[in-house]
């Protein structure tokens, strides 16, 4: 049995249930009437573009300065703190891969 995707009546639905319209009146002190228009009247003009979206999220987040550098106790060079020093870790291995291919 093949199965209606469409039945007749479903073409009368809107007509069936159509509502007439009632006009309400309902008194808005001016003050509100006045925030409303303004309210309704909030969006934009036009899009805003991926540009201005981008600056708008990046303000404010530029890369800060770093303040904890020190001196590597092994070679003298520049390095932050806490970390190790990437002249005396590139000479190690350095090092190491010439030991294995020896």
């Amino acid at each position: 049995m093949a199965m209606r995707l469409f039945s007749p009546m479903s073409r009368l639905a809107p007509v069936a249930f159509a509502l007439p319209s009632i006009p309400i009146a309902i008194t808005v002190p001016p003050l509100l009437a006045d925030l409303w228009e303004s309210v309704l009247r909030a969006v934009p003009k036009k899009k805003t573009s991926h540009m201005k979206k981008r600056h708008r999220q990046m303000a404010g987040k530029a890369l800060k300065d770093v303040q904890s550098l020190n001196k590597c106790p092994g070679c003298g060079q520049i390095k932050r703190a806490h970390l190790l020093c990437p002249h005396c870790v590139r000479e190690i291995k350095d090092s190491w891969k010439t030991a294995q291919t020896a």
